[in-house]
């Protein structure tokens, strides 16, 4: 969260999506018969910006008891929907009650979410979690799948909701708060994620033309969803792009500012999608590819997401490996960020080759029951009494995504007649670590050869965005107009990508003239 908070545009408290106000009401007379709505509307009427406020059911109902209970002093919840302002709550006198709301990341792969206060928008605490669909499949194609099962959307549906109600359990024990104080969810996530958790059919978007039932997500009950907060609590998706192209990139763009800026940008976030946006304030394009699964620990033996006992560090010290861990804990398994070290080091060290094949003459390389593996910690130094190790197929996994998600970019560069040396900066958001090297991001080909000035990792833009949306009415409006400002590209009728993709299948890539830098360092080596 502190690099996060240091690279990230912040939002300024004003237009929360929800929000109390205390207000007194003139009490009735024979001369004034006015209803006791008119009475509170007329009384929130300088707090509204001269909007109308509707009310809820429940809201209405408490209206009258608690006029009089407060002696004609009320505190009203409210919340946008819709970009209306809605009562959605109104208790007697000044409420004791705090009024919280979150901001939610649900990625595919893990859930993030923040706990924050909506008086004055501090962050109360964060947590993450794996998300509960994962046991329907790693990627969002086996969910479709799945979805289309008899009463296969209603588990993946309910999958999610238990995630997000368990994550809300562990913030509010932690903070010491109630899940009956928060009123509103904001939550970006990519576009099949968003239809799941709303329980919307999201199963044509696998198929050609990729169309979802929508990009534009209606704001609802929390409780309508499954969630258990506060009775009216509303829920807010962020919109959505395309098929593929989802909330979380539109969460990214607010968080980063790529869209208001002139700078010519990149942001790539290394997800289960491997996401990318190319553009500045005058034009956006994007491509999603199913890549970065392997960089968040899919499909990985030992990986894992980036929490404590997860290696985040890797480099190769005397011809031994050496590792640190989140929280300086004993190591459970390899995040993101140290799977990335991991194939740079290992590629200078000469324990693997170009393709990533592991030299099996190296000390570190030995052979596993099925595979060659690279032994990163032995059982003695871990916390689970096993070797943990990179595999072989792990590394390939590992290549592949990386193939696709630099490919992505030069695909996106291309139709524009543009290179890399025209990006003023390269922004990576993801959910994988909390520091990525560069330099050997650069190694294996993930990035491209530029100055590493213009390179920064900016961690988990997805829930940055959230955090906008939930505490600006502004923010809101303008992921609207983001979303809708964004071309989005297909990659699989792009006739250019297989040949982009496959050139990249080595480390750092076919050309090594586009890496003249690690080429430089390592001339001999490319030539075995």
């Amino acid at each position: 969260m502190e690099v996060e908070n240091r690279t990230l545009r912040g939002s300024t408290p004003g237009g929360f999506l929800a929000r109390r106000l205390t207000v007194g009401v003139d009490p009735p007379t024979l001369a004034d018969t006015a209803s006791d709505r008119a009475r509170l509307e007329r009384a929130l009427h300088p707090h509204l910006g001269g909007q109308a406020a509707h009310f809820t059911l429940s809201a209405l109902r408490a209206l009258g008891s608690a006029l009089r209970r407060g002696n004609w002093q009320v505190t009203v919840t409210l919340a946008e929907v819709e970009g209306a302002p809605w009562i959605v709550a109104v208790e007697p006198g000044e409420a004791r009650s705090r009024c919280l709301g979150l901001a939610v990341d649900v990625g595919t792969t893990t859930v993030s979410m923040e706990l924050i206060d909506l008086v004055d928008g501090p962050s109360l605490g964060t947590r993450m979690t794996y998300n509960g669909q994962r046991a329907f499949g790693a990627d969002v194609t086996s969910r479709l799948i799945h979805a289309e099962k008899p009463g296969g959307l209603a588990e993946l549906h309910e999958a999610v909701v238990t995630t997000l109600n368990a994550l809300i359990d562990h913030l509010t024990d932690e903070t010491g708060t109630s899940r009956n104080d928060i009123w509103a969810v904001a939550c970006a996530g990519n576009t099949i994620m968003a239809h799941l958790l709303l329980g919307l059919d999201p199963t044509a978007i696998r198929r050609e033309p990729y169309v979802p039932i929508t990009t534009v997500f209606p704001s609802v009950r929390a409780g309508d969803v499954g969630l258990r907060l506060a009775d009216e609590a509303i829920l807010y998706a962020l919109p959505a792009i395309s098929g593929y192209l989802g909330g979380d990139i539109t969460a990214g763009l607010l968080a980063t500012g790529i869209a208001d800026e002139e700078p010519l940008s990149i942001l790539i976030d290394i997800g289960t999608n491997g996401e990318t946006v190319l553009g500045n304030r005058d034009w956006l394009m994007a491509c999603s590819g199913s890549a970065g699964s392997a960089f968040e620990g899919c499909g990985l033996e030992w990986g894992m997401n980036a929490t404590a006992g997860a290696i985040e560090r890797v480099w190769v010290e005397d011809g031994n490996i050496r590792y640190r861990t989140v929280g300086g804990e004993r190591p459970r398994g390899i995040c993101g960020s140290g799977l990335i070290e991991a194939l740079g080091c290992f590629l200078s060290a000469g324990i693997i080759d170009r393709t990533g094949k592991a030299n099996s003459e190296a000390p570190a390389v030995r052979q596993g029951e099925y595979h060659p593996e690279i032994v990163l910690a032995p059982a003695s130094e871990t916390a689970v009494g096993r070797d943990i190790t990179l595999r072989q197929p792990d590394i390939e996994n590992l290549i592949r995504d990386k193939a696709a998600l630099y490919a992505g970019s030069r695909i996106l560069l291309a139709n524009v007649g543009l290179s890399f040396e025209a990006v003023d900066r390269i922004l990576i958001a993801g959910n994988f670590g909390h520091a990525l090297d560069t330099e050997q991001a650069v190694r294996i080909g993930l990035l491209p050869d530029i100055p590493r000035e213009k390179i920064r990792f900016i961690g988990n833009s997805s829930l940055a965005g959230a955090r906008q949306a939930l505490l600006s009415a502004q923010a809101r409006r303008r992921a609207l107009e983001v979303a809708s400002a964004v071309t989005a590209l297909e990659l699989t009728v792009e006739p250019r990508y297989f040949d982009e993709y496959t050139a990249a299948l080595f480390l750092p890539h076919t050309d090594v003239s586009l890496f003249p830098s690690v080429a430089a360092q390592t001339i001999d080596q490319f030539r075995r």
